[in-house]
């Protein structure tokens, strides 16, 4: 079976079980179909970040346009593969053009793919208008869902679960989510802001993330902690993640809360895939 995943880097680490859960030893890469040397500088950049965190065991990693991919898998008459896109963060600052790449990962997939699994939530992106492009769908597309089968509005519901999200909230309204991969991937405490707000902030309202003075007023008058998710003790430990998260409760005067990841959304997604 091929498997084909579209995502956002910020899910590397749930894609991991997911790759690991398949068994495949064959991990495509999908490059674009380009000759522009800085967009493929880019996608490369984003899979090399993306891919450090897969590196283990025996998977052959490669990279290649959809096109190359399809040939290979027919001339080395290959059964079994998993290919990702992997979009860059941030698409959510921007929701139309999310779900246009999402929409166009899927048709390039449907060559390949006997099921598409994307690692995103709504992001921005209006239920009707995700829900008509997985219906419209070439192969049968699955997404994260809550217990009810309605769509997760972020990574963090799909990294806790739309429940336990919902309880931190009830706890303290004012609360700020932080995961390691989004961490390691923007550090500065203002960039960290700015990205969140671009889906808090009013989905088609690309000036809210660039109001600088209006977003640190709303962070210092309405939030009062940052949750700092952890896959595991290792997370818990690990410094460069410690740190990033202390700068950015010391900039903005929040307490830190740990709370360890025990969501399985992504596995459960990708389940109902191999169930179809």
């Amino acid at each position: 079976m091929h498997i084909g995943i579209i995502t956002c880097e910020i899910l590397s680490r749930e894609i991991k079980e997911v790759i690991k859960k398949t068994g495949v030893d064959i991990l495509f890469f999908v490059l674009p179909e380009t000759s522009n040397p800085a967009i493929n500088t880019l996608s490369k950049r984003i899979n090399q970040r993306f891919s450090s965190v897969l590196s283990e065991g025996d998977i052959k990693i490669k990279e290649k346009t959809i096109r190359q991919i399809e040939k290979e898998i027919r001339e080395y008459d290959i059964t079994d593969s998993v290919i990702i896109e992997v979009l860059e963060l941030r698409m959510h600052d921007c929701p139309d053009k999310l779900l246009v790449r999402v929409e166009e990962g899927i048709k390039k997939m449907s060559a390949i793919a006997n099921f598409v699994l994307l690692g995103y939530g709504l992001c921005g992106c209006t239920t009707n208008g995700m829900e008509r492009v997985i219906k419209e769908a070439d192969v049968p597309v699955v997404i994260p869902r809550d217990k009810r089968g309605e769509l997760l509005n972020n990574c963090i519901e799909i990294a806790l679960g739309k429940e336990r999200v919902q309880e931190l909230l009830r706890e303290e309204i004012g609360t700020f989510f932080m995961t390691p991969a989004g961490a390691s991937i923007i550090k500065e405490p203002l960039v960290i802001l700015e990205s969140t707000i671009g889906i808090i902030a009013g989905k088609m309202n690309r000036s809210a993330t660039i109001d600088t003075p209006r977003i640190i007023k709303l962070m210092k008058n309405h939030y009062r902690r940052v949750v700092k998710i952890c896959y595991s003790d290792r997370d818990e430990k690990d410094e460069e993640y410690s740190k990033t998260v202390e700068n950015f409760a010391k900039e903005f005067g929040l307490e830190i809360k740990i709370e360890m990841r025990k969501s399985k959304i992504m596995l459960e997604a990708l389940e109902k895939g191999l169930g179809l």
